[in-house]
């Protein structure tokens, strides 16, 4: 498995973000991604116009952010079709989406709210809906702009690294619980769409800066890469490849603008078999969980939302005796840093799986 990291959540002019495709790509490169999301608005002209696929040597994955009934909004992976989706119910979407093949993320769980009204109209709390995949657990924008009034937009453009906190506790409280019944994948978005503020004549959050910012790094087989565009057009296996791994939490989220998390590990060994982030297990005795940081950090491990074991510096190790989810959170100089997505170690009767399946 090879580590890619990539931004998630990202705006284009084909709906209300103030790049051109080309535009974000190139700015991705130069930020050192190795993919990048495009979600518009209740379209997939992107993808008709060609889009999914390497790029200035940057993988593109066109996803979608549907627009549902009461202003709620669903990302979805995988979509064929979304003309008709916009303003239906939750349910009716997430129906849908699966009939396509589709995969469904709650979008920015946490929404901002400015001069106290939430930026979006509301607010989506029922994640137990069958249908999702996973959540936008951490949206950054979102996050700084939170609390953000419109008269301090112009100080924002040289502040918002001050802003920063995290993702909302009462969001991961929500992951943390559903959790313990299924499978349900953690993302990091950015959400971003480089706004252009008029008179001052510069962007809220440029692309190539918020690039640099929250990425998700997300293990899979190789990537075969532009090269192999000759057989393969438009890189469809490619990204098939890497959707498919993302939603199977074989992820984590990090402010890579901290420090750079590539190769922060967590993994655990039970007798001879080593368990991934993603993956569901019957638990079979004593676990071994490590993680591994690239740089000095507050390591936190967690089963079930409650701290199991922490230490300071680049390793982690403990001995587990009992069945969980297991999950790590990294923090660097007091700032959130990292969240893994978790190991699975279901007890008995839960009907999990023996597989990373």
């Amino acid at each position: 498995m090879r580590e890619y990291i990539g931004a998630l959540h990202v705006h284009s002019c084909y709906s209300d973000g103030s790049g051109t495709v080309r535009e974000i790509t190139a700015a991705a490169r130069r930020a050192g991604l190795d993919f990048l999301v495009l979600a518009d608005h209740d379209t997939l002209r992107a993808k008709a116009d060609g889009w999914q696929g390497w790029h200035d040597d940057v993988l593109v994955i066109v996803a979608v952010e549907i627009s549902c009934q009461r202003s709620c909004h669903v990302v979805a992976f995988g979509a064929r079709d979304v003309v008709d989706l916009m303003w239906k119910p939750v349910r009716r979407v997430l129906f849908d989406l699966k009939s396509q093949g589709a995969a469904a993320f709650v979008a920015h769980a946490q929404p901002a709210h400015i001069l106290g009204y939430p930026l979006k109209a509301v607010q989506l709390h029922e994640w137990e809906i069958p249908g999702f995949t996973g959540v936008e657990l951490w949206s950054f924008m979102h996050d700084i702009c939170s609390g953000l009034t419109p008269w301090r937009i112009p100080s924002f453009l040289y502040t918002w690294r001050r802003r920063i906190r995290g993702p909302d506790a009462g969001v991961l409280a929500h992951w943390d619980r559903i959790t313990q019944t299924c499978r349900f994948v953690a993302v990091g978005s950015l959400d971003n769409h480089a706004i252009a503020v008029p008179v001052i004549g510069t962007r809220i959050l440029p692309y190539e800066e918020g690039f640099k910012t929250l990425r998700t790094h997300v293990f899979c087989e190789d990537l075969e890469g532009e090269a192999a565009l000759a057989v393969k057009p438009h890189g469809r296996a490619d990204a098939g490849r890497l959707i498919e791994a993302l939603c199977k939490g074989r992820a984590f989220i990090a402010l890579d603008m901290l420090a750079d998390a590539r190769g922060f590990r967590f993994e655990a060994v039970q007798g001879d078999a080593v368990l991934h982030m993603g993956e569901e297990h019957r638990w079979r005795g004593p676990v071994v969980f490590r993680a591994a940081s690239p740089v000095e950090a507050g390591l936190v491990l967690l089963r079930n939302g409650v701290v199991a074991a922490q230490a300071d510096g680049t390793d982690l190790e403990f001995r587990a005796t009992e069945p969980g989810v297991y999950r790590v959170e990294a923090h660097r100089r007091g700032r959130p840093w990292v969240y893994t997505n978790p190991i699975y170690l279901r007890p008995s009767g839960h009907g999990s799986k023996d597989d990373a399946g």
